[in-house]
């Protein structure tokens, strides 16, 4: 027991020791640091530009300097401080002076540097020590947006009707000479597969490297479409002649054609012999020593999809 008593006093000691050493290393520290600080130092501050009251019908080209650097001699207090809450200085677009180069402007980055910097810190050196930019016309119109998608159905599947794309028009705007260049916008590449449903998705809008300088009044259309079954049907369609000339006639061998055609199934019963027309044109004869005509179908229904003239020539007989 009496060994276990002084196992425990010891231990005691030995943590008061180190605590005690703990205590000094961050009392030496703190006064080490707050001596360093008190020091006065040269150091280079990176500042970040930002440029304000840019008004609506102006726009920065590009090129101007994002950054500068300021060397500066201060305590080190006031350097931290500065290096912590003061990284960025605004440069007043409103309040610059003319280069001169057309649509270019400067400000001393002295003066910019110097409404930004904390009092009792000296400025030695602003590098560069002039901010050049290039303001430009801001122009806004409106452009067609077209789609970039490739569509493959299940078996049996089409598109009902068009695909609808929405908004069919955005608006841009940028510098005068990029929106002016820009006719249509494109969205990005998307190929779907094996489509059985209707078709409803986000598509985003493209925007390559000469047109990172433009803005968009939204970044993103909308692709929607009705998908529908398709069957395959057949009609017998008579045939009729355009441009006879007066005084003749005559005679088609066959009288009539057959149109196969692909429709959806929710209108198939709806189409008729009337919707379609095929006629054969007595001036792609005329001549010539051709013994046929080859028929043209120039009339059918809205829901038909897809379809084909079965008879590829039509014999004839005219007479006077």
């Amino acid at each position: 027991m009496l060994q276990g008593i002084r196992s425990f006093f010891a231990e005691m000691f030995k943590r008061k020791k180190l605590n005690v050493f703990l205590l000094f290393f961050v009392i030496s520290f703190v006064v080490w640091t707050l001596v360093k600080l008190s020091n006065t130092y040269t150091d280079t501050i990176t500042m970040t530009v930002a440029y304000t009251n840019l008004s609506e019908d102006k726009i920065l080209l590009g090129g101007e300097k994002s950054t500068l650097e300021a060397q500066v001699k201060t305590t080190g207090f006031r350097m931290l401080r500065q290096k912590l809450f003061q990284k960025e200085i605004e440069v007043d677009l409103e309040n610059v002076s003319k280069a001169n180069t057309e649509n270019t402007f400067y400000v001393l980055s002295d003066a910019a540097v110097n409404r930004h910097i904390y009092q009792d810190i000296e400025i030695l050196k602003v590098s560069p020590d002039t901010l050049f930019f290039t303001l430009g016309k801001n122009k806004t119109k409106r452009v067609p947006v077209i789609h970039q998608l490739a569509l493959e159905f299940e078996k049996g599947y089409n598109l009902y009707d068009s695909l609808q794309i929405e908004p069919k028009e955005i608006e841009i705007s940028g510098p005068e000479d990029v929106v002016d260049d820009v006719k249509v916008i494109y969205t990005e590449i998307k190929q779907l597969e094996k489509i059985s449903n209707n078709i409803d998705l986000e598509l985003q809008l493209l925007k390559n490297d000469s047109l990172k300088r433009l803005s968009y009044s939204q970044a993103t259309v909308s692709a929607t479409a009705k998908v529908d079954k398709f069957t395959e049907g057949k009609l017998s369609v008579p045939l009729q002649v355009r441009n006879l000339p007066q005084g003749f006639s005559i005679k088609l061998f066959p009288k009539e054609v057959t149109v196969t055609y692909t429709a959806n199934v929710s209108d198939f019963n709806t189409i008729t012999q009337s919707d379609f027309t095929v006629y054969c044109d007595y001036n792609d004869i005329k001549n010539t020593k051709a013994s046929f005509f080859i028929p043209k179908l120039v009339k059918y229904p809205k829901a038909v999809k897809m379809y084909r003239i079965e008879n590829k020539k039509i014999n004839f007989l005219i007479k006077k």
